[in-house]
């Protein structure tokens, strides 16, 4: 049975679209706006709000397992059982929320030997690569992980975004998404890009 993750907001979000997006953190605060607007701003509608930005879609991690005692104690198992994946995937997950990218990723490529079709391990794996700024390396894994879990809504969404985003190609992200409101019209992810493919 395909385990689905639920999407949640960790600070990596915001990382995430500023690295896809390649946004310009150097920008100069905006002035304060006066105390009292004048009469003729006051009549004026209200400028309806900037569309929300889509966020990479992140694994749910299991926080329980990044004390030091669990890390320890994982290492001590990969020693003996360098094939634990479970393992594995709970140390490349503890030195992701930390931003130890290259060495989560290690872990990442160790369990999916072990493992080939372990989904959670793959979209981090592919999520490694985006903070790396390796797009082209991210889209290789979900495309891995798409011929193995075929239609799978994580990694049609991830994979939309970054076309979009990092690739600047809106014509590949939205046959992607399509494809993901075509086969997943309920889901959550499904709803997030509809309005983002009525801009395109």
């Amino acid at each position: 049975m395909k385990k689905v993750f639920t999407v949640f907001s960790i600070s990596l979000f915001y990382l995430a679209g500023m690295i896809l997006a390649g946004c310009n953190q150097n920008s100069s605060p905006s002035p304060s706006a006066p105390m009292s607007p004048p009469p003729q701003a006051m009549q004026q509608p209200a400028a309806p709000p900037p569309p929300q930005q889509l966020s990479l879609y992140m694994v749910p991690l299991d926080q329980t397992g990044f004390s030091m005692e669990t890390i320890q104690a994982n290492k001590k198992k990969i020693e003996t059982e360098p094939n634990n994946v479970q393992a594995l995937v709970s140390l490349g997950d503890a030195n992701f929320m930390i931003q130890r990218f290259e060495k989560s990723l290690d872990y990442y490529e160790q369990a999916l030997k072990a493992d080939p079709k372990n989904i959670h391990a793959r979209l981090s794996l592919s999520n490694c690569y985006i903070f790396m700024q390796k797009p082209e390396e991210a889209v290789k894994q979900l495309d891995r992980l798409l011929a193995i879990h075929k239609d799978y809504p994580e990694a049609l969404f991830n994979k939309g975004l970054i076309l979009l985003q990092s690739k600047r190609d809106p014509v590949g992200a939205k046959q992607i998404w399509t494809q993901l409101v075509g086969k997943h019209p309920d889901h959550p992810l499904a709803q997030e890009v509809k309005g983002e493919m009525g801009r395109m």
